[in-house]
C-alpha cells in the first residue's frame, strides 16, 4: 500500500506502539485485498465483545491495557445482557460479571457505551460520502444505503480503524462497487406495505435472491425511517446485503438508471403480494390458536416513538400481558432513560412487559449453547412471536423455538392473549 508521510510516521511508532501495531494490521489487510491506499474514517461502530463468546471480553480487557485509544467517535454494539436488569431477566451471574468488565475497558479506550444495534437513533449520522467503519449488519446497511456513508463489514478491523482513523480504500468504499446489480419491480399496493413487518418480509424475500449483491427497488411507496430499518435488517439476514438502492428513499441515486451506474441489471424480478405472504408463512411455525410464551419487539432496537406506540396501545386496550408470556421490547439505554422520563417504561412494565436495553433475545443467555453450558433448560422459549424477520430467523436456530412473524398490533394481541390469533 502507498502510505502518506503521516502514515509512515504512525507506522514508525511516532504516535505510540498501539497505533503502529494497528496500522500494520490494516496494511496487511489492505494488501491482501489489493487496496492501493488508506482513507480517513470519521466514525466507528465497534463490536461490543460479548461474554457468551469465549475469550471475547478477555480480549478487549487485555487490549485496553496496551494504552490503545480511539481517535474518532466510536459507539458500541449489543451485549449479552442488560447491564442494569440482568438478574430479573434470568441471566446467570457469571455471564453478567464477565460482561460488565467491558465497560471500564471501553471507557479506558475512549469508546462510548451505547450498546445498541441502532446508533443512528442516538445521533450518530455520518454524512453522505463519508468513510466510516461499522459492525452490526442492520446498522451497516442503513449507513450505506439510507445515509450514503461508506462502510464495509468491519469485523475485528473496526478496532484498528478506530485507533488509527484509517481504513484501506476497497470494497463498498469504492464507487464502482456501489452500483446496483439486481432490479426489483415492487408490484405491491399500499395495503401490502402497511407495517414494519411487511417491509421486513420484503427484505427477507429479496435478500435470499441476491445474496451479497446490491438490490435496487423501483419503488417503496411512502416508506418511513422505521420501515427502511426493518427492510435493511431483513436484507442482511436472508442474504448478506450490505447496500441497497431505492430512489426517493436512499441517498445516492435519484433514479433507477443512476443506481445501476449505466450498467444493465444482472436480473430483474417482480415482487408480488404472494412473495410477501410466503415469507410470513415460512417464518410462522406456530399453529393458529397455539400457545405462545414469548413476544419480542425491537429488532433492531426500538426508537422512543415506537416505545410510545406500545405504551399507548396497552393503555387504550387496558391490556395486561398474559401471565404465561414474557414480553420484551428491546432498545438502547439512552432511549430507555428518555422513555422512563416520559412515563412510557412505567406504563409498559405495569402491564407486565419489560423494556430491555443493551441486548436482545438472540444475543443473550437464552441461546441453546449457553443454556447447556450453565445448566439452564433448553429451549428457554417454546414459541416466540415477533415483528422482525431477523429475530424470527435467528431465534429458530439459536434458541430452538417455534416462531411467528406478525405485524406489531398482532404481536401485542398475542402477548395479551397468550396465544397466536
Amino acid at each position: 500500500m502507498n502510505l502518506t508521510e503521516q502514515e509512515k510516521r504512525m507506522l514508525g511508532g511516532e504516535f505510540g506502539e498501539p497505533v503502529a501495531r494497528a496500522l500494520d494490521y490494516l496494511i496487511q489487510f489492505g494488501d491482501a485485498f489489493g487496496a492501493d491506499r488508506f482513507v480517513d474514517v470519521v466514525y466507528a461502530h465497534y463490536p461490543a465483545e460479548m461474554s457468551i463468546y469465549r475469550g471475547n471480553v478477555e480480549d478487549v480487557v487485555e487490549y485496553a491495557e496496551t494504552g490503545a485509544m480511539v481517535c474518532i467517535p466510536t459507539t458500541t454494539s449489543t451485549l449479552a445482557c442488560d447491564l442494569d436488569r440482568w438478574k430479573e431477566h434470568g441471566c446467570p451471574q457469571p455471564i453478567y460479571d464477565l460482561q460488565a468488565a467491558v465497560v471500564p475497558a471501553h471507557r479506558k479506550m475512549g469508546i462510548l457505551g451505547t450498546y445498541t444495534c441502532t446508533p443512528q437513533w442516538l445521533g450518530f449520522v455520518p454524512p453522505k460520502g463519508s468513510y466510516i467503519i461499522s459492525v452490526e449488519s442492520s446498522a451497516i446497511i442503513y449507513f450505506n444505503s439510507v445515509l450514503g456513508a461508506r462502510t464495509n463489514r468491519g469485523g475485528l478491523f473496526t478496532r484498528y480503524a478506530a485507533v488509527t482513523g484509517k481504513y484501506p480504500l476497497m470494497g463498498y468504499l469504492l464507487d464502482e462497487n456501489r452500483a446496483g446489480t439486481h432490479l426489483f419491480r415492487v408490484k405491491l399496493g399500499p395495503q401490502d406495505l402497511l407495517h414494519d413487518s411487511d417491509f421486513s418480509a420484503l427484505g427477507f424475500h429479496v435478500g435470499a435472491l441476491v445474496g451479497s449483491e446490491v438490490p435496487v427497488f423501483d419503488t417503496l411507496g411512502t416508506a418511513t425511517q422505521d420501515n427502511l430499518v426493518a427492510l435493511g435488517a431483513a436484507l442482511a439476514t436472508s442474504g448478506s446485503v450490505t447496500l441497497f438502492h431505492a430512489p426517493g428513499h436512499t441517498a445516492e441515486s435519484d433514479s433507477v438508471e443512476e443506481a445501476f451506474q449505466g450498467r444493465q441489471p444482472k436480473e430483474t424480478h417482480n415482487v408480488t403480494p404472494a412473495d410477501i405472504r410466503s415469507v410470513y408463512e415460512m417464518l410462522t411455525t406456530i399453529d393458529p390458536g397455539g400457545a405462545i410464551d414469548f413476544v419480542t419487539l425491537g429488532c433492531p432496537h426500538y426508537t422512543l416513538e415506537q416505545l410510545r406506540y406500545v405504551a399507548h396501545w396497552l393503555r387504550e386496550h387496558d391490556a395486561k400481558v398474559h401471565p404465561n408470556v414474557r414480553f420484551w421490547i428491546c432498545t438502547n439505554r439512552t432511549t430507555r432513560q428518555a422513555a422512563t422520563w416520559e412515563g412510557i417504561v412505567q406504563t409498559i412494565e405495569q402491564a407486565g412487559g419489560h423494556v430491555v436495553c443493551d441486548t436482545c433475545p438472540v444475543e443473550c443467555h437464552m441461546r441453546k449453547s449457553t443454556c447447556k453450558e450453565f445448566g439452564l433448560p433448553v429451549p428457554q422459549v417454546q414459541a416466540m412471536v415477533t415483528d422482525s424477520c431477523k429475530m424470527a430467523r435467528y431465534v429458530g436456530d439459536l434458541i430452538g423455538c417455534k416462531t411467528a412473524l406478525c405485524p406489531k398490533d398482532d404481536c401485542l394481541k398475542a402477548a395479551v392473549a397468550g396465544e397466536l390469533s
